[in-house]
This record gives structure tokens, sequence and C-alpha cells, in this order.
């Protein structure tokens, strides 16, 4: 099939997942069996020093549809480049190895985008644990706001490019930061922006497996600092885009990545180093975005719902304003009110 005609390419970065890699691989091929002419997988090996590579070469010799590259490691950033440049689809879809997805994914989300002549089309997220009675579903859209681009914008997991899947050529011009962990943070709010229109399955088709050694369940160091790496990233970009849609990014980013940062897995950490790495972030984040306590999004945000609440939201955001909450244990009290109805706006 001449590759002009590909609706859709599905890009697998691969780096040590043997364990993991033919739950994903089988998942995807099972995701694409009924549209094979339609679809090409790119599976890239980023230097995996395991069994990921003999595993990947079973696969092709059954799957005339994947289409394997192997390069030096790089980092996940390196990758998403690499397979971006050599992806012909009409739209692209990245897949991470220790994930997996339902069966109707892509089929479901293809027939979308061609029936609504979308640039992307966003589903909703199952967080997947070994012992399934764990797992829970995360909306991909935050339905107490007005319009599509809003509701998609304020969610936690916006930025992830795993659960969209977007015409190729809104990449044009974009690239991930190499080197630096959170690299969708860089990209994708910048690339939801330049959509025309965009469509939303609110099923879980993406199975985002939470593994322990992951990035983001590895223990805690400042080296995650990097997340306002990336947010500035973003909104240094802010010039491609239309400005009414930067400031709702730019409210998502500060809530959903900056004061996320501080609110779980810096809380989670014992006392003495606690006090220690939010007094180090927050003085970079004031340094970095002196805007941030301006921000309407963020001042919405701090407005919590419901009267019981009122005494506590005061206390908290006088406490995050002033920064007073890193001398007091009174703020982590607070956070677990705040953060029950933070989480109810995200999770179902």
């Amino acid at each position: 099939m001449d590759s002009k005609n590909f609706k859709l390419s599905i890009i697998i970065p691969v780096y040590n997942t043997e364990k993991y890699l033919k739950r994903c691989l089988d998942s995807a091929i099972n995701a694409v069996t009924p549209i094979t002419d339609q679809v090409e997988i790119l599976i890239i090996n980023d230097g995996s020093t395991d069994e990921s590579e003999k595993i990947i070469q079973k696969y092709c010799e059954c799957n005339s549809f994947i289409k394997y590259f192997k390069k030096e490691n790089g980092g996940l950033s390196d990758v998403k480049n690499y397979g971006l440049k050599r992806a012909t689809g009409e739209y692209v879809i990245f897949l991470d190895s220790d994930d997996y997805v339902e069966k109707e994914m892509y089929i479901d989300m293809l027939e979308i985008a061609q029936r609504e002549n979308s640039d992307i089309v966003v589903c909703d997220i199952r967080l997947a644990y070994d012992d399934s009675l764990k797992d829970s579903e995360w909306s991909c859209t935050v339905e107490s706001r007005n319009d599509v681009f809003s509701k998609i914008i304020d969610m936690s997991m916006m930025p992830a490019s795993w659960n969209k899947i977007i015409r190729r050529e809104l990449y044009d011009g974009m690239q991930f930061p190499v080197g630096i962990n959170n690299e969708d943070v860089a990209v994708t709010p910048i690339v939801l922006a330049r959509a025309k229109k965009i469509s939303v399955i609110n099923k879980p088709y993406y199975n985002y497996y939470q593994r322990e050694g992951s990035i983001q369940n590895s223990e805690f160091s400042e080296k995650r600092f990097v997340i306002l790496n990336t947010v500035k990233m973003c909104i240094d970009q802010f010039n491609k885009i239309d400005p009414v849609k930067a400031e709702k990014i730019k409210g998502s980013l500060y809530m959903h990545q900056v004061l996320s940062m501080a609110l779980y897995p810096i809380r989670k950490q014992k006392f003495k180093l606690r006090y220690h790495l939010l007094k180090k972030y927050m003085e970079k984040v004031r340094m970095d975005f002196p805007d941030l306590w301006e921000n309407q999004e963020i001042k919405e945000s701090l407005q919590w719902e419901g009267r019981r609440m009122r005494y506590f939201r005061k206390i908290s955001y006088g406490l995050l304003k002033n920064r007073l909450y890193l001398m007091t244990s009174l703020f982590w009290t607070v956070c677990n009110y705040s953060l029950k109805i933070y989480n109810n706006r995200n999770k179902r």
C-alpha cells in the first residue's frame, strides 16, 4: 500500500521493557487488525540492552504493517522526534511500550476523526495496576468547563501524547526537548491550540500502567523539578498560538503541572526533606513564573466549592500566596481537604 494512504501511524518507543512489551504489542495489533491496510506501526528500539529486540523481531516476521527501527539510546524525546520524521500517516499517536490499549481504540478514534473532520481525537485513560481492583478511570475532560478546548486543557493529564490521535501536520516545526523528562508538557498544549476541531471519546481506551520503577512512580528527587523547564518551554512558544488559548493553557500548566508538584510528590516526603524541597522548588517557581498567583485560572481553582470549604480555602490561599506553609503543618491538613475537591474534578 502506498504510504500516502495510511490513515494512522502508531509510534512505539522501546527501551528495556521486555517484561511488558508483548502485552503492549499484542494490544496494538489487536486494535488495528481490521484496518491493517490503513495503519503503520513504527517500533523504535532506543538502544535496549535486554531481550526487547528479539521480541520485536518475532512480531515483525508475522506483521507486514510493522516497521522496525533501531537507534542509539537518546531518550524518549529523541525517539519521538525520530518517529515523527518517519511517520507517513495522516494522523499519529504514541504508545508507551509498558502500556496497552483496548481493541476499539484506534478504529473508533479514526472513525470519529473522519466523520467530524477532526484534527485531534482524545479518549479517556485508565490507570492500570497489577491488582486490577486498584484501577481507576480518568476522564480526558473537565465537564464544568464550557467549550471542548477548555474541557481538555483543564485536565491534569492533558499533556499526554498517547491518548490522542493528532493530525501529523500539527507537529510541523515542533520538537520534543531532548534529554529531559516531561517532554509532552512542552509540545502537546501547543499542538492542541493549533487544532481547529477537537473531538472527544469519553471511554477509557488507553491503559496507563502504573509500574514500580517508572519515571512517575520512582523515588522523588530534585530531578523532577524539570517540570518547570518544560512548562517554561511551552509558554515560550505562545507566540505561535491564539492568545486566548494561550492564557487558558498557562492556567492549566500552573495548576496541574507546577502546583501539583508541591501538592502531590513533594507533599508525600518526610518532614525535613519536604521542607527543603518545597523551599527550593517554590523559590524557583517565583523566579520563573512571577505572574502565577495573578493568573485567572489559578484564582478560580483556589476558590473551592462548598460552604464548609470557605474557611479552609481562605487559609490555603493565604498560606500558598505568602509561602508561610513552609513553616506550618496546617497547610497539609488544608491540602488534604482541597485535594478531595481537586480529585473529584478529574477522576471518575
